[in-house]
């Protein structure tokens, strides 16, 4: 039973890591293309929690070789290390923003990319408080998909069935025209209200 538990454990370990290492990418070239800090510094937070997660994972890894071939678990050990690679590389492409300036090219050709990453807040007037993604259809209304909900210090990765709250850090990515859309939605003001 407790090889069941290890391996339940560790598929359920897997996928967290690999939703994290996506991301890492993700929110490092955005935070590099927008010269954010406070997006590379999600980076860097997220490359802490891949290596705690990592070690847990390594961990069960080696706990399950009491009751499955060690052999067959290498494949999971190789992974954990490459995923690593991974974090670590995010986080190298991440710390450039903390440099005096990025270099022009980079920036030209992260611009012809097909899609842009915003970072948004659920306002206390949002048409998306207790609403999930799927009530709003967010993906067909606005075109933006979003792939990350940040709550307090906890990042929300799985959202069928997230209801949106107040002060919810929203993530999406998608055509640079829907990032109008995904502001009205969050109750965004614009200058013009102010």
């Amino acid at each position: 039973m407790s090889g069941e538990i290890d391996l339940r454990a560790i598929k359920d370990l897997l996928v967290i890591i690999k939703d994290i290492s996506e991301l890492m990418i993700d929110l490092a070239y955005t935070s590099l293309l927008y010269f954010n800090k406070e997006i590379a510094e999600e980076v860097f937070f997220l490359e802490e929690r891949m290596d705690k997660l990592n070690y847990k994972l390594k961990l069960i890894t080696l706990r399950a070789a009491r009751s499955e071939e060690p052999e067959k678990l290498m494949a999971i050990l190789e992974i954990a290390d490459a995923v690593e690679r991974v974090a670590d590389a995010s986080l190298k492409i991440a710390e450039n923003v903390f440099r005096k300036e990025i270099h022009p090219v980079f920036v030209d050709a992260m611009k012809e990319a097909d899609e842009i990453i915003i970072k948004e807040t659920v306002n206390k007037n949002s048409k998306m408080i207790g609403k999930t993604v799927k009530e709003l259809k967010i993906k067909t209304n606005t075109g933006m998909h979003i792939f990350l909900v940040k709550r307090g210090n906890e990042y929300i990765y799985r959202l069928d069935n997230l209801r949106f709250k107040e002060n919810d850090i929203i993530f999406a990515e998608g055509p640079e025209d829907g990032k109008k859309e995904i502001e009205e939605l969050v109750g965004k003001e614009s200058v013009s209200d102010l």
